[in-house]
């Protein structure tokens, strides 16, 4: 809530859509008016008169190794059209030039080759000249405008025209050299009608990377940033999502996965921890805040990853935890039109399902308990002789069990995990149609995503359907306007109940022998709660989202070199969740009794809704005289969120096949919440670069924030940074034969963090419906009121950033390095200790500070052998956090607990020294001098025991202080460390072939849970990765003695400790895919310009120290499941297809 912060109406919003809209309507009849330079330049190379054109206006030359731009001239024009420029520059030089859109190509007129010249001694020629002609193309298809065509060592030859055509006349049988800026060069025969393709190279300094309200060129670059392009992560891979392309694909952004269901999302961190509140990424999709899993990856052209506070300040109070700039795709002016269709049909099973143990196992370990009779009465010693019988002659027991005394004992091994699942299938449908005219371009996208999980039934399943448009028109040569409409709807479902031990707990916690189907009991037949039936039985908790987007731009170049820009976007947002938790009945299926799912069958819908608005409003300007280019970006940004949130639920549903709140018998319950904050800032950005070489850049923003008290809600954050390409410096000449590129970068930046609650500076008190009743109805309370300051401000981020870039080899090599200091101050944090008795928490307050050291490290390659292409890509990045500053005077430790100087992740426990024997017991049971035991448990032979650290006698924790931990200690740290990422390929004729590999180098995990421990309370089960627990006969062993009931010293047996820390170290095969594109000279005939079918798997292999069941990947989240499983990651195999017109 913050005064004189108010957003556009819709009304306004739609009249400047609509204005955009009418103004590229009627752009298409209007023509650009010439560009004019001023150049004062005495006696200096063609190439730097170029770029001088190039700065003070929109083209770029193309142009190859045969026009000299070396050549020294003098120019002196003012306010002169680009063509008189040009007209001087090669007056007389035999240079024809030819302009499309924004491009100007160059070339050496062509000149009819001499028989002798360029020879190829391999190739025969004879004595008569033929017209070879053709068409070059890139491997998207498109016409590649100036491709130079000439035979090797041949000084003239010509170049393609703005379609992509060429024709040249050379001798019978000569090969002819296709080359051209930014692409591999390549060698055909020359012949008639020739469909050549072009393949990208890695000389990519001069490629232009989406930084913060603009664009750079990589080579200028001076903070740590990391770019790819969508279609090289995402490929032909079955995945809907942007967030799984990324995975492994950017050093120092970590995604994670929280969950196997269909649609799920993930989630982003950069660089790890950067406040001990929550938070995450600014994700802005261009240049304004959208959720990234309501996208199609197919409608993306890049990512960029702002990762120090230099290259992020400009956004301000959003951008502590890093800036993901996402760029979509649009249409290219002067472009043929292309209709492209691509299509992925996927079939999916679980990655990692856990084994439990089989019958005769599970009853023996019953027995090593110490069980004699189990609950339903079954003998324990009858039961073992039953299975061993059953083992060695099934047949004699058809029905998998045998009644003996009134009692069943089950024989059968069952396995419910594969009763519950079955094969997914997953398709995916993409359209999308493009093109321009010289003033005009436009794309229009269509994508579609049906899921069906792994579950047994269809209840487990994810939609999305989205539609993009854009529409790109130049007004005038000094206005353009540009709009962009997306759509997205999805709808995802997950069977729901909350009948006892629930859908996962059944499948974790019943034992291999638990039977299926259906049972008869009392003369009724009814469904066993297995898992399978419990999905079958179920209803949904299904959600419902839609995501409509409009964004506007208009750009106005009222003068040379200066663009004033305004964009204004609406986004609205819903969220709708129905759930209904359905009665129905069952059989016990270990209890042999019938049950019932609840005692009152619920149904509860919710539904959220998010108006957000966005202006921004900014100018780029940029000049170059001589040798020195500067460039400033300032402009000013406003950005409003407003979520609302209602639910409403009732109980007793007239028809269980209806639900609905209408139809329900039960007293209503609603509740509601709101939100609503702005932000506002202004921002800067100034670069400037002496000779290309010297580079230097200030970023800064003013920015306030509804959040924070109205005297604390504006701060400054500035940053700085300097590169110095020292590859360029005339003392570097020696290295070039293989040294391409050395840069180096320094940077330092201040930004501020505002992910904290909306109303965090008002006092309150929520009221919510007690439990108990009173006169028949339950009674409203209010809980206890909190403290709150008017004081508390923004948390500050400060990094200090250290980088590296070198290039080899004509940048086939290319290596980026990082390495980091980052200080978050001024973290909110509870700024006293409070007597428990006051019933309060103590108000937030700035008190609390960390840092954060950290590198990172990309590798890539690139080069061919022959006809094989090859590439390789690593990156791997490491960080670890230290609390500096927090208000815990007395050293408590604990989950939850900070204190200064702790790493962030440490883990405490006990230091596990062995079993206990039977030589550590005197004979009448007690324990021998100097043997330690747990405080308040009698150990007996195969518990667990400690290191007595403190020597004492007694295992404890002390009084949970740095000062008396007792004989607990850090004995691991459960951060990710050295997370790393694996990409290659290789690529011959038309058949291509791509992996993705992605892991964990270190890892520390404390798991105790079912999938962990054998039998781990009285209601689980034994699993085959458990079977090695202490018996008098096996001493010797990696469990301890397990008791009946889990009791016991079963909790003294499973604290915290070394023996059982995890290595959650893992390699994951993400990707493999195989790919084929038919050659256009047999797809051309048809009409088609680009064909290409493809095999893939996904999520195929993880390479663990993990229990199996417990996902490596999973455990990186903590999305364990209630008992150490729930609904998994699914392993994908898939074939589609990918067709341009």
């Amino acid at each position: 809530m913050c005064k004189n912060m108010k957003s556009f109406s819709q009304s306004q919003i739609f009249l400047s859509l609509f204005f955009a809209f009418l103004c590229a309507l009627f752009s298409l009849d209007v023509h650009a008016q010439s560009d004019k330079v001023t150049i004062k330049r005495y006696h200096v190379a063609v190439k730097t008169v170029l770029n001088d054109i190039e700065s003070q206006t929109h083209y770029l030359f193309i142009y190859g190794q045969e026009v000299n731009v070396s050549r020294k001239v003098t120019v002196n024009v003012k306010n002169q059209p680009v063509s008189k420029v040009l007209h001087l520059l090669f007056g007389g030089q035999h240079v024809k030039y030819s302009t499309k859109g924004d491009h100007i190509v160059l070339s050496v007129a062509n000149v009819k080759p001499s028989p002798d010249t360029g020879q190829s001694s391999s190739v025969s020629i004879s004595g008569r000249n033929v017209k070879a002609s053709g068409l070059v193309v890139d491997a998207e298809g498109e016409p590649i405008i100036g491709a130079t065509i000439k035979r090797p060592g041949a000084s003239t030859g010509t170049i393609t025209d703005v379609d992509g055509h060429f024709s040249i006349d050379v001798p019978e049988g000569s090969i002819l050299q296709i080359s051209y800026i930014g692409y591999e060069d390549r060698e055909v025969k020359a012949s008639a009608n020739m469909n050549i393709t072009l393949k990208n190279n890695v000389e990519n300094l001069n490629e232009v990377v989406v930084v913060g309200y603009g664009t750079q060129k990589k080579v200028d670059l001076t903070g740590a940033v990391s770019s790819v392009k969508m279609d090289e992560v995402l490929g032909n891979r079955p995945i809907s999502s942007v967030s799984e392309a990324l995975q492994g694909a950017i050093p120092g952004l970590q995604v994670t996965s929280t969950s196997g269901v269909p649609g799920k999302g993930m989630s982003f961190n950069i660089r790890g921890v950067n406040s001990i509140n929550t938070g995450s990424p600014l994700v802005l999709v261009d240049n304004v805040e959208m959720d990234v899993n309501m996208l199609d990856p197919n409608d993306i052209e890049s990512v960029t990853v702002l990762k120090d506070a230099a290259s992020s300040a400009i956004y301000g109070a959003r951008a502590a935890f890093g800036v993901i700039l996402i760029t979509t795709k649009k249409g290219n002016k002067e472009s043929a039109f292309h209709l492209n269709y691509s299509n992925n049909f996927a079939f999916s099973d679980a990655t990692n399902v856990p084994k439990k143990a089989t019958p005769l196992q599970t009853v023996q370990a019953y027995k090593d308990q110490g069980v004699i009779s189990c609950s339903t009465g079954q003998d324990v010693d009858t039961w073992l002789e039953l299975l061993k019988d059953y083992q060695n002659n099934p047949n004699a027991y058809p029905n998998g069990y045998v009644d003996v005394n009134g009692l069943r004992y089950s024989l059968a091994e069952t396995d419910l995990f594969a009763d519950m699942m079955e094969t997914g299938f997953k398709q995916s449908h993409n359209v999308s149609a493009s093109g321009g005219g010289k003033h005009i371009s436009y794309r229009i996208g269509v994508g579609y995503v049906n899921q069906d999980g792994i579950l047994y039934s269809d209840k487990d399943s994810f939609k999305r359907s989205n539609v993009s448009s854009f529409i790109n028109a130049d007004i005038t040569s000094w206005l353009n306007a540009q709009l962009d409409v997306k759509y997205a709807r999805s709808k995802s479902s997950m069977p729901y109940t909350t009948a006892s031990y629930g859908i996962w707990g059944a499948a974790v916690a019943f034992p291999s022998y638990f039977p299926t189907g259906e049972m008869e009991l009392d003369g009724e037949t009814l469904p066993i709660n297995t898992p399978k039936n419990f999905i079958r039985l179920a209803s949904t908790n299904s959600n419902v989202k839609n995501d409509t987007r409009i964004f506007g731009k208009i750009t106005l170049t009222p003068i040379e070199d200066l663009h004033i820009i305004g964009e204004y976007t609406f986004n609205y947002k819903t969220s709708e969740t129905s759930t209904f938790d359905k009665k129905f009945e069952y059989i016990h299926g270990a209890q042999f009794r019938k049950e019932q799912s609840v005692s009152n069958s619920k149904f509860e819908h919710s539904q959220g809704n998010t108006d957000y608005n966005a202006l921004n409003i900014y100018a780029n300007y940029n000049k170059s005289f001589r040798n020195h280019n500067f460039g400033v970006t300032a402009g000013f940004n406003q950005e409003s969120n407003n979520y609302s949130y209602n639910m409403a639920y009732r109980t007793d549903m007239i028809n269980e096949e209806l639900p609905s709140l209408s139809q329900a018998t039960g007293a209503y319950y609603t509740a509601d919440s709101y939100s609503r904050y702005t932000v506002r800032g202004l921002f800067y950005r100034i670069t400037y670069d002496y000779q290309g070489k010297y580079l230097f850049e200030t970023n800064g923003r003013y920015d306030g924030s509804s959040k924070f008290p109205s005297k604390k809600r504006f701060g400054f954050f500035p940053s700085i940074s300097a590169g110095w390409r020292v590859s360029e410096e005339k003392f570097m000449e020696w290295s070039k034969v293989a040294l391409s590129n050395l840069k180096l970068r320094i940077s330092w930046g201040n930004i501020g963090n505002q992910s904290i609650s909306a109303y965090a500076y008002i006092p309150g008190m929520s009221s919510y419906q007690a439990n108990w009743v009173v006169d028949g109805l339950t009674q409203t309370t209010l809980s206890s009121p909190k403290l709150v300051s008017n004081s508390f401000t923004w948390e500050k981020v400060s990094t200090l950033d250290f980088g590296l870039d070198l290039g080899f080899f004509k940048n086939s090599l290319n290596i980026v390095f990082d390495w980091y200091d980052r200080k978050t101050k001024g973290m909110l944090a509870p700024g006293m200790e409070l007597p428990s008795v006051l019933g309060a928490d103590a108000p937030l307050q700035n008190a609390a500070n960390l840092g954060s050291k950290g590198w990172e490290l990309s590798l890539s390659w690139n080069d061919h052998i022959g006809k094989v292409g090859y590439r390789f890509g690593f990156n791997i990045y490491d960080s670890r956090t230290k609390i500096t500053k927090y208000n815990n005077e007395t050293g408590l430790i604990g989950n939850g607990i900070y204190r200064k100087g702790m790493y962030l992740g440490e883990i405490w426990g006990y230091k596990t020294d062995r079993l206990y024997t039977v030589d550590d017991f005197n004979n009448d049971g007690s324990l021998k001098d100097g043997i330690a035991k747990v405080e308040g448990y009698n150990p007996n032979p195969g518990d667990i025991l400690y290191v007595d650290q403190d020597g004492n006698g007694i295992i404890n924790k002390g009084i949970l202080t740095t000062s008396n931990p007792g004989d607990r200690k850090i004995i691991g740290n459960n951060t990710r460390r050295y997370q790393f990422g694996i990409n290659g390929g290789v690529d011959w004729k038309e058949i291509s072939l791509s992996f993705i590999l992605q892991g964990v180098g270190k890892r520390d995990l404390w798991l105790m849970n079912e999938l962990t421990y054998p039998i781990y309370d009285r209601w689980s089960t034994l699993y085959s990765n458990q079977l090695d627990y202490w018996t008098k006969t096996n001493t010797d062993s990696f469990f301890p003695r397990i008791y009946e009931n889990s009791e016991g010293n079963t909790v003294a047996n499973t604290q915290v400790q070394t023996r059982y820390l995890k290595n959650g170290a893992y390699l994951s095969v993400k990707n493999i895919t195989l790919s084929y594109m038919f050659p256009h000279s047999l797809i051309n005939k048809l009409g088609v310009n680009k064909l290409s079918i493809f095999f893939s798997g996904e999520n195929l292999f993880t390479f663990d120290h993990l229990p199996k069941g417990v996902d490596a990947e999973r455990v990186v989240t903590d999305d364990l499941g209630a008992r150490g499983f729930s609904y998994p990651y699914m392993r994908q195999f898939s074939f589609g297809i990918n067709l341009t017109l």
